[in-house]
């Protein structure tokens, strides 16, 4: 099992001070969040199929985006 660190644009120290401390551990990924503003695209140029995917993520990224306002991070274990 591996595990994602998704760190704040904002907390450029945190993003440092992880990269370093888990530079040996192979099963780690640290990634500073890449995200600008909102992606979703007005309803006449979205696919019908984008809807069922968006409606099966949408629990993970809200809680993601929470933890990265209030901690400046995110982690999340990838199987």
């Amino acid at each position: 099992m591996a595990h994602l660190f998704i760190v704040s644009r904002q907390q450029p120290d945190l993003y440092s001070y992880l990269l370093r401390e888990f530079s040996e551990e192979a099963d780690v990924r640290i990634v500073l969040d890449r995200r600008y503003g909102e992606r979703r695209q007005p309803k006449e140029r979205r696919n019908g199929d984008d809807d069922e995917r968006r409606l099966n993520d949408r629990r993970a990224q809200t809680d993601i985006n929470s933890r990265l306002a209030t901690l400046g991070y995110a982690f999340v274990r990838i199987s």
